[in-house]
């Protein structure tokens, strides 16, 4: 609950204008009121934050796409699709939407699900959100309109640079998911939680590609590990350009094993977090090679 909430407003956008998104980024930048957009609301209004005196609701703004055109060569959403209707993605589409959904559906309850956003889950980007680590594995872009222009990242270097982007009164806009060939691709998620329906303590994700036999790319992301979900290309390196064997995964695994240095808490100390980073890259990488061959 924000208690020293005193304003609410809610921007709506039109075909002819962008009169609701500048508003919005108007309203976001008053320097005497502690203002800040609301989404689905889920991390925000368990925040708790005193400092919040106003809120811009995104709702109106009409970022609540998705194309899941299956001709697509990529997958498109807005900022304001939620995770419930991510988590369908899987219901007959493209390949690497499979990951995507499990990420969405890995992550709380129905309720929660019907109102956490795309948008929310990139500005907070939890350490140990599935749906960010999925996002990872897919070579996501991400696009956020500054108030001039509509201006696109890498996922990795969002991450990085999440906090700068956002304090430039950024709003997040959409996704774009590279959609490759289903024959020769595939992905996995694989996590650890102390209960089935409790959040991931450590996730793994991974994507291969593989062709004559070889691997041409691989692409391995961890959460619960770091600060922020987090890429991990001195392991991919060890699976790109090699005929990948059990033996070669496993040498993948505790490269990634190696590489974290995750902290502790009451739900998994630092040495449990880094054997299950080992642990859950090398199930998510025999998952989705298993599939390919």
């Amino acid at each position: 609950m924000l208690l020293n909430l005193r304003e609410y407003h809610r921007p709506i956008e039109t075909d002819e204008t962008d009169d609701g998104l500048l508003l919005a980024l108007e309203l976001l930048s008053r320097p005497n009121i502690r203002t800040v957009p609301l989404a689905g609301g889920d991390s925000l209004l368990g925040s708790n934050d005193p400092t919040i005196e106003a809120v811009v609701d995104l709702q109106g703004l009409g970022l609540d796409w998705l194309d899941t055109d299956l001709n697509a060569s990529a997958l498109q959403a807005g900022a304001m699709v939620t995770r419930a209707r991510l988590a369908q993605l899987d219901k007959g589409y493209h390949i690497p939407l499979g990951i995507i959904a499990a990420g969405a559906r890995r992550w709380s309850g129905n309720v929660q699900r019907n109102r956490a956003t795309l948008g929310g889950a990139l500005a907070t980007a939890a350490s140990n959100d599935p749906l960010v680590v999925a996002l990872l594995a897919c070579d996501t872009f991400v696009a956020f309109h500054t108030g001039t222009s509509l201006e696109w990242l890498p996922i990795v270097e969002f991450l990085i640079l999440r906090n700068t982007v956002l304090a430039r009164l950024a709003l997040i806009a959409e996704i774009n998911v590279p959609l490759p060939p289903e024959a020769t691709t595939d992905y996995a998620l694989a996590d650890v939680a102390r209960t089935p329906a409790d959040a991931p303590i450590v996730v793994a994700a991974a994507a291969l590609a593989i062709a004559e036999g070889r691997c041409t790319q691989a692409r391995l992301a961890l959460g619960g590990v770091a600060s922020d979900p987090i890429r991990l290309p001195e392991a991919e390196a060890l699976l790109e350009g090699q005929a990948l064997t059990a033996d070669r995964i496993a040498a993948a695994a505790a490269r990634a094993r190696e590489l974290v240095t995750p902290a502790g808490d009451f739900r998994g100390s630092a040495e449990y977090r880094k054997a299950m980073a080992g642990v859950l890259v090398d199930r998510a990488l025999r998952q989705a090679w298993e599939r390919i061959v």
